[in-house]
C-alpha cells in the first residue's frame, strides 16, 4: 500500500498499479474535452514552465458526477458481499457520528444515531444488494470500510473477483483525485505561496505547497456540484486545514488553531490592541492546552524516563493541572472514562480501550465516545479560559 505518501486512511490507500496516468483516465471513459484537459495538465506538470489548464464548472460536474457513481459502485459491492458487509458493520458500528459526520450520501433531517441504526439494518438485510444512490456511502465511511477490509483481509479474500472489482473502484476514484490535483496546481500555489508567519515554524512556503495538494485530494474525494460551491472554493478550505494542521502538529508548543485565527483577523483589519492581547496569550501557550494529541502524549510519556530535570518538573506540574481540573470540571462517570483512556491516577499506565470501559460500565460504545469526547471538550475550554 505504497501510491500515497500519507498513511491517513482517508487518503484511500492501494497498490501501486502498472498503468500510467493516462491509461487510467482512458478507462474512466469521461468526456474528450475533460480527458483532453487532464492529459495535457498532467503533461504540464511534469514539465512545467507552461500555465495549468483550469477546471470549468461543466468539468466539475462531471468529476463530481463520476465520484459519486464509483462510491456508489463501491457500496453496491458492499451489499454483494457478506465478509464486506461484516466489515461495514463492524465500521458503522464503532465511528463515532459528530454533527457534519453522515453514513450516506442523503440522510435527511435524521439525527447520527438514527442514521447508524438505518445503515445497520440495512446491512444485515441480506435481501438488499444494490441499494439506492441515496444509499451511496460518504467518503468517511466508505474509506474506513475500505481500510478494514484490506486491514483484516486473509489471502484467499484478498485475491478474489470481488476484491479485485473493489480495488479498481478505489483506484478509479484515485486518479479522479490525480485529475483535481493536476488541474488544481495553480491554486494551491496561490493558496500557499505566502505561509503564515506563524506556521513559518514548522513549514517552508515548499512544504506548504505540498501539504495543500493532501488537502485538494481530501477535498475531491467529498465534492459535489449539488453543495452549490465551485470546487475552487471548497478546495480552499481543505487546503489551508490541511497547512494549519501539519503545521501545528509540527510544533513543540502546541497552538490552539482558534486562537491563530483570530490573531490573523486581527492584523489584517489593523486591530493593534487585539493582537498584542492575542500574542500575549500566543506566549503563554504550552502543550497543556488540551486536544486528543496532547493527551494521548501524556499517558505516552508517562512510561518515560526524563534525563532534564527541568522536563520532569514541568510534566509533573501538567499532570497535577490536569488531573486537578478532572476533578473539579468533569462530573464523575465522565473523569473515571478520560481517566481510565489515557492511563491517569489510579490506573497508571494502563490505558483502557472503549470496549474494556464499555464493558466495565455496561453500556455501548457510542456512550463512551460520547462521554470522552465531551470531557475533553470541557476541559480544553477550561484551559483555555485559563490562558485568556
Amino acid at each position: 500500500m505504497t501510491e500515497n505518501t500519507s498513511h491517513n486512511i482517508d487518503l484511500l490507500l492501494t497498490n501501486p498499479t502498472p498503468l500510467s496516468f493516462e491509461e487510467r483516465v482512458k478507462q474512466l471513459r469521461l468526456s474528450s474535452a475533460l480527458e483532453k484537459k487532464a492529459l495535457l495538465a498532467n503533461r504540464i506538470t511534469v514539465n512545467s514552465g507552461m500555465s495549468v489548464p483550469r477546471l470549468t464548472e461543466q468539468d466539475e460536474k462531471e468529476l463530481s458526477g463520476e465520484v459519486l457513481l464509483q462510491r456508489h459502485r463501491f457500496t453496491e459491492l458492499i451489499f454483494e458481499d457478506r465478509s464486506f458487509r461484516q466489515s461495514a458493520i463492524s465500521v458503522i458500528q464503532n465511528i463515532y457520528l459528530f454533527r457534519d459526520r453522515r453514513i450516506f450520501f442523503s440522510s435527511g433531517d435524521v439525527t447520527g444515531e438514527a442514521e447508524r441504526q438505518q445503515a445497520l439494518m440495512l446491512l444485515t438485510d441480506f435481501s438488499l444488494t444494490s441499494p439506492p444512490l441515496s444509499k451511496t456511502f460518504q467518503h468517511n465511511i466508505m474509506a474506513r470500510i475500505w481500510g478494514r477490509i484490506v486491514s483484516c483481509g486473509d489471502e484467499e479474500l484478498l485475491h478474489n473477483k470481488q476484491f479485485e472489482e473493489l480495488q479498481k473502484v478505489v483506484n478509479n476514484l484515485n486518479t479522479i483525485r490525480n485529475i483535481y490535483m493536476v488541474l488544481t496546481t495553480g491554486l494551491v500555489s496561490k493558496l500557499t505561496r505566502q505561509v503564515n508567519r506563524l506556521y513559518s515554524q514548522s513549514v517552508t512556503n515548499e512544504d506548504a505547497h505540498q501539504i495543500g495538494t493532501i488537502g485538494v485530494a481530501r477535498a475531491s474525494y467529498r465534492y459535489h456540484y449539488r453543495a452549490g460551491r465551485r470546487f475552487a472554493a471548497y478546495a480552499s478550505h481543505w487546503v489551508k486545514k490541511e497547512v494549519q494542521r501539519q503545521a501545528l502538529d509540527g510544533r513543540l508548543i502546541k497552538i490552539s488553531s482558534n486562537l491563530l485565527e483570530k490573531i490573523s483577523v486581527a492584523a489584517r483589519t489593523g486591530n493593534s490592541e487585539a493582537e498584542c492581547k492575542m500574542n500575549a496569550s500566543l506566549e503563554q501557550a504550552t502543550s497543556y492546552l488540551l486536544d486528543h494529541h496532547a493527551m494521548a502524549a501524556i499517558s505516552e510519556n508517562r512510561s518515560e524516563e526524563f534525563q532534564n530535570p527541568v522536563d520532569s518538573v514541568e510534566y509533573d506540574n501538567m499532570l497535577q493541572l490536569l488531573e486537578a481540573a478532572i476533578d473539579t470540571v468533569l462530573p464523575t462517570k465522565t473523569g473515571d472514562v478520560i481517566r481510565r483512556r489515557y492511563g491517569l491516577s489510579p490506573y497508571k499506565g494502563k490505558e483502557q480501550s472503549v470496549i474494556d470501559i464499555a464493558n466495565t460500565y455496561g453500556v455501548s460504545r457510542g456512550s463512551i465516545y460520547q462521554l470522552e469526547s465531551s470531557g475533553l471538550q470541557k476541559l480544553s475550554k477550561h484551559f483555555s479560559q485559563q490562558l485568556s
